[in-house]
């Protein structure tokens, strides 16, 4: 069973062999999917992510970008490291957007990225929220929230489903209760931005908190410019 062979140090070994033998697309494809089955079903997941396996599955995707059989089980193996092994999430999203990019028109492609990002995604927001919500007070934690989550939404729609209301809330808030840094406004805007156009999160308050971000800072361009661009396409036809 995959328990014994996981027992017997399997991951480790199966780490060592995608290591050495980098170059060979078909040892990545079998060796990425046996510590796949390894880590889900075996609980070696933490034994591989020790071993070095998210590098190895890095590399794998960006040594062998044309095989989409790599690019699907890579990402696969990333989520499963990231749910059973708490493998780091810092690099995740950026890989399943180039799996995305290399295969514009593969479904099979696009479902293991998207799970993937469907992984990431909420739990990156959810830490990055947590952050802003114990520090609301402070205006250079709250910007720096912003700008996380603004930069998140690069991921797309599906991977913020149920993430988004909580995300646009938060800046709403920081925006109310920093209302006099125009820094802290101008970020925020951006963000919002980001998020109504790229994961089409609730507009409700966008519209509002532009128009007070303008009133109470009409000397700064940068505010002016973000509330502009918001306003532009909240508004459009």
């Amino acid at each position: 069973s995959a328990a014994a062979f996981a027992a017997c140090g399997a991951a480790s070994e199966v780490c060592r062999m995608l290591d050495r033998h980098h170059i060979d697309k078909e040892v990545q494809r079998h060796g990425l999917y046996a510590l796949g089955c390894l880590a889900h079903f075996g609980g070696a997941a933490s034994q591989a992510v020790d071993g070095g396996a998210v590098g190895l599955a890095f590399r794998a995707l960006s040594t062998h970008r044309q095989s989409p059989s790599v690019q699907i089980i890579g990402c696969e193996v990333l989520r499963v490291l990231a749910e059973f092994g708490n493998a780091p999430m810092d690099e995740l999203g950026q890989f399943a957007q180039g799996a995305k990019r290399a295969f514009p028109r593969d479904p099979a492609v696009h479902r293991a990225a998207d799970l993937l990002l469907s992984f990431v995604v909420p739990r990156c927001a959810a830490a990055i929220g947590a952050l802003m919500d114990a520090a609301a007070g402070d205006d250079s934690t709250q910007r720096s929230g912003m700008c996380s989550l603004g930069q998140l939404a690069v991921h797309g729609g599906v991977a913020w489903r149920g993430t988004a209301t909580g995300a646009v809330g938060r800046i709403l808030r920081a925006m109310s209760r920093h209302s006099t840094s125009a820094e802290t406004q101008a970020v925020g805007l951006w963000a919002l931005g980001r998020l109504a156009e790229r994961v089409e999160a609730p507009a409700a308050g966008m519209q509002d908190a532009a128009e007070c971000a303008r009133r109470r800072h009409p000397n700064s361009a940068l505010v002016r410019r973000h509330a502009d661009q918001l306003s532009a396409f909240l508004l459009r036809p």
